[in-house]
Order: C-alpha cells, then sequence, then structure tokens
C-alpha cells in the first residue's frame, strides 16, 4: 500500500495483507495491526476517519509496549 499515491486512493479491505489468525498473546499480530492502522490513516480522507485510525493504532501498541496486564478501555471516536 505505501508504494501508491495517497491522493484519492482508497483503501480496500481485500487489499490488505492481513496475518493469520493470532492468538491474544501474540505481539507479534498486534505490533502488525497497528502498523498496518497507521498506514490506513495516511489514506484517511476524513479527519474523524484519521483519528480512529491513529487511536487504534495507539490501543494496539498500549497492547505491544505494555501487555494484556493493564488494559484500557476504548473509547467511542466517533462520540468526540
Amino acid at each position: 500500500m505505501s508504494s501508491r499515491e495517497p491522493s484519492g486512493y482508497q483503501v480496500s479491505f481485500m487489499e490488505m495483507q492481513v496475518a493469520p489468525v493470532a492468538r491474544r498473546d501474540d505481539v507479534g499480530y498486534y505490533q502488525l495491526r497497528a502498523e498496518q492502522e497507521l498506514e490506513l490513516a495516511t489514506f484517511a480522507a476524513h479527519p474523524a476517519a484519521v483519528r480512529a485510525h491513529y487511536e487504534l493504532a495507539g490501543y494496539y501498541l498500549d497492547y505491544v509496549y505494555n501487555g494484556s496486564d493493564s488494559p484500557v478501555a476504548p473509547r467511542n471516536v466517533l462520540q468526540g
């Protein structure tokens, strides 16, 4: 995805490289998901979508670096 021009490009879920189903303790899976969300944020056209992708990436990275011992309840980003 990163080799394509972001202007006017819409990412389809079929084009995403999705990792195989992972166990909840598979840190590599969550690292990959964070990277995918960051990339999706760069292509998102609407500010709310950009924000949602960055927030999701943040949750994935929190899991990668802080583990599942300290889960943070996500808030509804659509409600501001």
